[in-house]
């Protein structure tokens, strides 16, 4: 037991013995070195025997993970104590094996009579799957995520899913007419939601580079969220694509990057045109729009 205990505090792990087999590595970067982590079939033996396990057929793969996981957090962070390091480690497989766990036929029967659900339910499956899946994710949260999520029960989660998804089946595109100032979300090809916006204090025209005061014109992703920043709230459009890039080179020009769609710095009133080249809503819209809009959906931007 000693020998698997020091090895955690070791700032480079090595076999334990000579000959002792080598079964995983992984590097780790810290500010000042570069350690190599090894877990051996030692270390494995060890940590079998320390959780008194005793069955552990097919379970190699996962007890790699967690003795890796766990002599990382104590290479970077030391005052980490080995029993927190192998509980958080242990939760986070529990997760995982959650999440790589095929729904089946049965839970889906089951989820039709929890919610009573009756008539054709034709073309539905995969929304169920979905449904499904994110419920037993919201479960596993609340009772693997160290306290970071609130335990809940499996029908109040199957609820909490349904909302999700109908939330996320709001709007399939996004469409910003510059000239008109407008942005309209929308759902096969029907606006559901208008907003006013505002644009950089050169509107009107293609981007060309970086600086120019413009709004990219094209069709783009929204690919990343921002949760701080100056303003509130900010969704990153995929700008520059590979037109945009070459349009750029070709005239010996840095086309840009950084353009979002956010709302107004924070206690600040702004004018008509005022960012960098980003779309700018009023934050009672933003507050509105990064609930009904979700990562990538398509946003086609007009001149």
């Amino acid at each position: 037991m000693f020998r698997f205990l020091w090895s955690f505090a070791l700032v480079i792990s090595f076999a334990v013995e000579a000959n002792a087999q080598v079964l995983d590595s992984v590097k780790v970067k810290s500010q000042k070195t570069d350690t190599l982590i090894l877990v051996t079939q030692q270390d494995v033996d060890d940590y079998v025997s320390f959780r008194k396990i005793t069955d552990t057929t097919g379970k190699m793969e996962s007890y790699l993970r967690i003795l890796k996981d766990s002599k990382r957090i104590l290479a970077l962070s030391p005052k980490f104590s080995y029993e927190h390091a192998l509980q958080f480690t242990e939760q986070n497989e529990k997760f995982r094996a959650v999440y790589n766990t095929p729904i089946t036929a049965t839970e889906v029967t089951e989820y039709l009579l929890i919610r009573k659900v009756t008539g054709d339910t034709t073309g539905q499956t995969n929304d169920y799957l979905k449904i499904i899946k994110s419920a037993k994710m919201r479960v596993a949260q609340g009772k693997y995520m160290n306290g970071l999520y609130k335990e809940i029960e499996y029908e109040s989660a199957l609820k909490e899913a349904e909302e999700n998804l109908r939330m996320r089946s709001m709007v399939d595109k996004i469409l910003v007419i510059k000239s008109e100032r407008k942005m309209y979300l929308q759902k096969k090809g029907k606006t559901i939601k208008t907003y006013s916006i505002g644009l950089g204090p050169k509107p009107v025209g293609q981007k060309e580079y970086e600086g120019d005061g413009k709004t990219p014109e094209g069709i783009y992703r929204l690919d990343y969220q921002k949760w701080d920043g100056p303003t509130f709230h900010s969704f990153h459009i995929s700008y520059p694509n590979e037109s945009d890039l070459a349009r750029a080179k070709t005239k010996g020009l840095t086309a840009g990057s950084n353009i979002m769609v956010h709302g107004t710095s924070k206690g600040v009133k702004k004018k008509k045109d005022w960012t960098n080249g980003c779309i700018a809503l009023n934050n009672i819209d933003m507050a509105e729009f990064r609930k009904i809009v979700f990562l990538d959906t398509p946003i086609e931007i007009k001149k």
